[in-house]
């Protein structure tokens, strides 16, 4: 929880959107910004992609070094929500998230 408010307060991270259903509030803005916000403060690295039917790209973004993790949503126009965070991730425990792997 403490990273997600730490990404709550980047500057590239006011924007705030709504889930379809208009419940649950998300934060969402520009895919490439979200991603860039990512690298440059967690050393996160996109690590796995999934599609989800209707929905769009379900992301995982990890950082091999610091064992931080974000997973998103990405939908058909570049628009990325972030669904949740964490830390204390091994990668050593599992290889698709080692330095270096390409997805």
């Amino acid at each position: 929880m403490n990273k997600l408010l730490r990404l709550l307060a980047i500057p590239a991270l006011v924007a705030v959107g709504f889930s379809a259903h208009g419940a649950e509030q998300r934060t969402c803005i520009d895919r490439s910004r979200l991603v860039d916000a990512l690298v440059e403060d967690y050393g996160e690295q996109l690590a796995e992609v999934r599609e989800v039917k209707g929905q769009g790209l379900l992301e995982f973004h990890v950082s091999p070094t610091e064992g931080t993790w974000t997973a998103l949503l990405t939908d058909d126009d570049g628009i990325s929500c972030v669904l949740a965070t964490g830390e204390g991730l091994d990668p050593a425990k599992n290889p698709i998230l080692k330095a270096g792997t390409e997805v």
